[in-house]
């Protein structure tokens, strides 16, 4: 059996990564699972070194501060691929759960008829039932970043009064206010679709060519839209296969990092402004 990598990204929510990281443990699988501590302010990295301590198949990585998603991602990644002996590398959030006890084979076999540099599971939120890959089958332009931009901007302007409206809303239109749709299954295998960043699958063809997942250059947010970028500019070819399901517990750890959903919010708006300029730079 081909050997599996996995990192899995820790900020607080102690016991989800716990969780995501014993059902790996569970699988009759050829693994090394990296956790990567991105320096937890309630202690939880240590905690989890004390309880996967003397494991061969678990490593946690401490980094000396909160680096964000892609570049605490990049710090598993670079382990395990350093270690020379991982055929795929999965980096998955602390909130997915992997069932499928044939995982390996199916990407191997969907490797093996595609070459695939990255390839998207079908990714289900168990709570709402939404497939929640892919996020969209075309890259935004760069007209669409900027309409974007400005929106954002212009939330973070009003804030408090779009806040407002949006509590109305959900009050008096909670239908409206929730989910806009159920996005459905993707029954076909698709090539060159912008894949969601829950769990990506990095083959040897991707591994041998890029010394980090992500575009260290963002804290959170639009990774996705920017790896695809990457990929699609430098010929790594992207797939989300259906035939391989993983479930999305969804967002544990941004939410336990913050009081109220207002700072939640906020913090998301910011750093997405960011990213999305990150992302124009690339395209320009």
């Amino acid at each position: 059996m081909d050997k599996f990598g996995f990192v899995i990204l820790h900020y607080l929510a102690p016991e989800m990564t716990r969780r995501c990281v014993d059902s790996l443990l569970e699988m009759p699988w050829n693994l090394s699972v990296a956790i990567v501590d991105n320096a937890s302010p309630d202690g939880s990295g240590a905690l989890l070194k004390s309880l996967y301590a003397g494991r061969e198949d678990v490593t946690v990585i401490s980094n000396p501060s909160n680096l964000g998603f892609a570049r605490g991602n990049n710090a598993g990644y670079d382990y395990l691929a350093g270690r020379g002996d991982c055929r795929f590398i999965v980096v998955m959030n602390n909130d997915v759960i992997i069932r499928d006890a044939s995982f390996p084979e199916k990407v191997a076999a969907a490797y093996s008829d595609t070459g695939f540099a990255v390839l998207g599971p079908d990714i289900v939120n168990p709570g709402t039932g939404v497939h929640q890959s892919p996020s969209h089958f075309k890259a935004f332009t760069v007209p669409e970043l900027e309409a974007l931009k400005a929106r954002y901007a212009g939330y973070l302007d009003h804030f408090y009064w779009k806040r407002f409206k949006w509590n109305v809303k959900k009050v008096l239109f909670p239908r409206a206010a929730g989910e806009s749709a159920l996005q459905e299954k993707c029954l076909g295998r698709q090539e060159g679709a912008v894949l969601h960043g829950a769990c990506y699958v990095f083959s040897d063809v991707f591994i041998s060519k890029r010394e980090y997942c992500f575009n260290p250059s963002t804290f959170m947010y639009f990774e996705e839209d920017i790896l695809h970028f990457e990929c699609m500019r430098d010929g790594l070819k992207m797939i989300y296969e259906p035939g391989i399901q993983v479930l999305h517990l969804e967002d544990v750890s941004t939410g336990a990092a913050f009081r109220t959903e207002s700072r939640k919010d906020r913090f998301k708006f910011n750093e997405m402004l960011k990213s999305i300029d990150v992302l124009l730079g690339l395209m320009e």
